[in-house]
């Protein structure tokens, strides 16, 4: 015979834990932080723009002053948009770039590049970084003598560097990086400017001015760094005051 089947009685559940409760105070605090947090989000989204409907740039500088002539066949620059992948990523929304001659025959290229929002990802490019990518040697660089330009009270610090080209031959560059009213272009400072504006509600513009020579030997960086001062003091005054702005501020 087989043996009895016995029954089991079910378990009792055991009961469930109570959840942990939560003081008012803590309450309120949590909801205190998440109201800073999307308020310090709100401020930090820019909603206004530093310069709405700007000149033309290639219109505003002229293509002839005091001793200089544009020149119409000129050879290639370095381009100031090199790296770029997408038109998202594209800081900026005018260039020129144009090759200036005077009677004795010296040569001056210019370039500038003017960008309406300039954001922590997407801000004025240094020479710095262009010319290496186009195929150049960084051999030096440093601050050059501030431009005393006119429409501004202080002279306009600027960065001097010399590159050499894979081919052979040299260039000597001057060039001048404003966004906003910050001059330098250094990663941090620009950075923490930017972040500034963007909570007051502001989101600035970044313009590039760069002059440069081509140059055989690289002795004659310190005689080309001078050419250059000059030529850009006689640009900026040449520039219609109303539009100056682009360019210095």
């Amino acid at each position: 015979m087989s043996a009895p089947v016995t029954s089991q009685a079910p378990m009792p559940a055991s009961p469930a834990a109570p959840l942990p409760r939560l003081s008012v105070a803590v309450c309120l605090c949590g909801v205190a932080l998440m109201a800073a947090a999307a308020g310090g989000a709100w401020l930090a989204t820019p909603r206004l723009q530093a310069m709405h409907g700007a000149p033309s740039l290639d219109a505003t500088v002229p293509k002839a002053f005091g001793d200089w002539r544009v020149v119409q066949d000129s050879v290639p620059q370095v381009d100031v948009s090199q790296g770029v992948e997408t038109v998202q990523e594209q800081p900026y929304d005018q260039t020129v770039m144009r090759t200036y001659v005077n009677s004795q025959g010296e040569q001056v290229m210019l370039a500038l590049a003017w960008g309406e929002r300039q954001r922590q990802d997407v801000k004025v490019h240094r020479p710095e970084v262009c010319y290496p990518a186009q195929g150049y040697a960084v051999r030096r660089i440093g601050d050059g003598a501030p431009v005393a330009t006119a429409g501004r009270a202080e002279p306009v610090p600027t960065t001097q560097l010399l590159a050499e080209a894979r081919g052979g031959g040299y260039e000597s560059v001057r060039y001048w990086i404003r966004i906003g009213t910050q001059y330098g272009g250094d990663g941090m400072a620009a950075r923490w400017y930017i972040l500034n504006e963007g909570f007051r509600g502001r989101i600035p513009d970044g313009m590039l001015v760069r002059a440069s020579q081509r140059l055989t030997q690289a002795d004659g960086a310190a005689r080309s760094q001078a050419v250059m001062e000059g030529f850009l003091r006689e640009l900026v005054a040449a520039v219609p005051a109303g539009t100056r702005t682009l360019l210095v501020r």
